[in-house]
């Protein structure tokens, strides 16, 4: 005998038809109500979804003996024929909701994979399976999914940064900066709380834009099923959401963001320092950011990486080292370089470094919405034209600094 069958068994000792089939209706019930406020974000309130999920599990596993001990009872099979010991279809599957930082959304299944296929082939539009937004259709969370597997293939800075889902075209994120937290003050037994001296949180506002671009593939080579428009569409917002997420983030970088709501500074920009030689470079790094080489990032031009590779100090040591953990890598005075296009960074980058904890430094506010419509394109005919919606902002503007250095000092020059 099987322990699965032994444990059913020792369950079945204690039947209670009358008892069992109570809470058989309250199962049903509570399971009714969840499914509600998983596709209600009002009716769930503040409640978390791993909590949900935990109930809900607990509960169909409560339900499946219950209705297992009912049908050996009865001499049974369930209607679809399975064997009383096997498990039914769960009321609310969590498997089709996943978690966003502001609710949950219903995952699609295949029919709305093969819907937007079918509307990129014949501009079809089924509404039962793909939902539109302002003459968009909006892209399965299906085939964003696959999307964005692509683009880990790419470039993404975005991996060294805070991305953060967002529901709403605007909003507030509530920040706090590491490098203004204060240490608790020690209080006596039942005195007054103290004010602490620095309060480390605000409201950092956020502003979603739209960034649209064409999709050129003539209907022709469609209807000819030359192309398999679908694939080649995958790859082609994989590469253009990674360059479209580099660029955003390279201008906050560069140029600052709008900064605290209703507050000063207006706006937040990275601190900039000149260096001059080997030892300007080590004291701009080295007075100026944490020492946290594990979550700090260089960022180069490949002009300046160039530049720094050669440079050695007095001992002649190289001032980039090996990294230990990836040999073909490289480390700046702890932190990991990457090597970016010179074309990527812009113009007056070859001596340019960007180093520091990029995580607390940006946050990428997602959409998470992609759009693909038909339109018109100049002379070409019908293009696809794709949106993608984004906004970046600087978190922390001390936890980065941007390095403009010149190579040598007039002492070091032979």
């Amino acid at each position: 005998m099987t322990i699965k069958k032994k444990k059913l068994e020792m369950k079945l000792q204690f039947f209670n038809g009358d008892k069992d089939g109570k809470r058989l209706k309250e199962i049903t019930d509570r399971l009714a109500e969840i499914r509600g406020m998983l596709e209600d974000d009002e009716k769930r309130g503040d409640t978390k979804f791993t909590d949900l999920e935990k109930e809900v599990r607990e509960l169909n596993e409560e339900k499946e003996e219950i209705e297992a001990r009912q049908r050996a009872m009865d001499g049974t099979k369930p209607a679809d024929g399975r064997e009383g010991g096997e498990p039914e279809e769960r009321d609310v599957d969590m498997s089709r909701y996943r978690q966003v930082d502001d609710g949950t959304r219903i995952e699609p299944n295949e029919e709305q994979r093969q819907a937007f296929e079918n509307y990129l082939e014949t501009r079809e539009i089924d509404g039962d399976k793909l939902k539109t937004d302002s003459g968009f259709v909006v892209i399965p969370e299906q085939v964003v999914t696959d999307i964005m597997k692509l683009k880990e293939k790419e470039f993404n800075l975005d991996q060294y940064v805070t991305v953060k889902s967002v529901a709403n075209g605007s909003g507030k994120f509530p920040v706090v900066r590491e490098s203004e937290v204060a240490a608790l003050p020690e209080v006596a037994e039942l005195e007054e709380n103290p004010a602490l001296a620095v309060k480390p949180f605000y409201q950092l506002g956020y502003e979603i834009k739209t960034y649209r671009g064409y999709f050129l593939v003539s209907r022709e080579a469609i209807e000819d099923a030359a192309v398999n428009v679908l694939s080649e569409l995958m790859t082609w917002m994989a590469r253009t959401i990674a360059s479209t997420r580099n660029k955003a983030i390279i201008n906050a970088i560069k140029n600052g963001t709008p900064g605290k709501i209703n507050g000063e500074p207006s706006t937040l920009k990275f601190v900039q320092k000149e260096a001059v030689g080997i030892d300007g470079i080590k004291d701009a790094i080295n007075l100026n950011l944490k020492p946290n080489y594990d979550h700090n990032i260089a960022i180069v031009s490949q002009t300046a990486f160039a530049t720094l590779d050669k440079l050695k100090d007095k001992q002649g040591n190289y001032l980039l080292q090996p990294d230990v953990k990836e040999p073909t890598a490289k480390r700046l005075l702890g932190a990991r370089v990457e090597v970016l296009p010179d074309e990527m960074i812009g113009k007056n980058s070859e001596n340019t470094i960007i180093i520091g904890n990029l995580k607390d430094g940006i946050v990428l506010f997602d959409r998470s919405q992609y759009q693909a419509s038909w339109t018109n394109y100049m002379h070409f005919g019908e293009a696809l034209m794709v949106a993608v919606r984004q906004d970046v902002r600087i978190l922390d503007e001390k936890s980065v600094i941007v390095i403009d250095f010149t190579e040598k000092t007039e002492e070091e020059t032979p």
